[in-house]
């Protein structure tokens, strides 16, 4: 864990509402989790390297999935808070 570079860039920020400390931000280097609001990172990438991330949104009734939208219009979702990700299939 550590500190986003100043460089990241971030296109989007999503904050967990039933945890407020656990954020999620992406961008073009990928996407990282915070779960002490923002003092420390990790990447929460695994499965998106070389995607860029637009957006991403949680899912109100499954506390840690994730989707993510990529610039080439793939979504992706993780069942784990970030740590995998696969394509989403409906």
């Amino acid at each position: 864990m550590g500190r986003l570079s100043i460089s990241t860039q971030i296109k989007t920020v999503t904050v967990d509402p039933e945890r407020p400390e656990r954020v999620y931000v992406a961008g073009p280097t990928g996407v990282f989790k915070s779960d002490d609001a923002g003092q420390t990172w990790q990447s929460a990438s695994g499965g998106l390297e070389g995607i860029e991330v637009l957006a991403l949104s949680l899912d109100p009734a499954k506390q840690d999935r994730v989707f993510a939208a990529a610039a080439d219009g793939r979504v992706f979702t993780s069942d784990d808070g970030g740590a995998s990700w696969r394509p989403w299939a409906k």
